[in-house]
């Protein structure tokens, strides 16, 4: 009988680790950002992080995030003279450059959005400009 019971426990133990490990609403595809987080960034894109610049590279859907906080942070108010004399999108680009410049080195929690707009604002960071053709 106490073998028995010692077999039980085991088996319940396994199983609770296996019923944990196996849930399929909690997988998503690697790369991709957790669906909270991203909601949160598309609500408010100084929530994006430096783990989320690192993990772009790996799924459409993170390269999205990415970019969608990079052109919302370039349409902060405190740009707007600097979008109006360089363009959306080039703001938006050194929006970019800062992030990945301020996340070099950080942890992947980081949020380096208002670091980043503040290095725009002061011509820290600037995007080059395009080649002429």
């Amino acid at each position: 009988m106490h073998g028995c019971l010692g077999l039980v426990i085991a088996l319940v133990s396994v199983s609770a680790l296996a019923a944990g490990c196996g849930d399929d609403e909690e997988k998503r595809e690697s790369g991709t950002p957790e669906p909270g987080h991203a909601k949160q960034v598309e609500r408010n894109p100084y929530a994006v992080t430096c783990g989320d610049l690192a993990r772009q590279t790996m799924h459409p859907e993170s390269a999205r995030l990415v970019i969608h906080a990079e052109f919302a942070l370039a349409q902060d108010p405190v740009l707007r003279k600097l979008v109006a004399k360089q363009t959306l999108n080039r703001t938006g680009r050194s929006v970019y450059f800062a992030m990945t410049e301020i996340c070099k080195g950080s942890d992947p929690s980081f949020k380096p959005g208002r670091l980043a707009v503040e290095g725009v604002l002061e011509g820290k960071y600037r995007a080059a400009k395009g080649r002429p053709g």
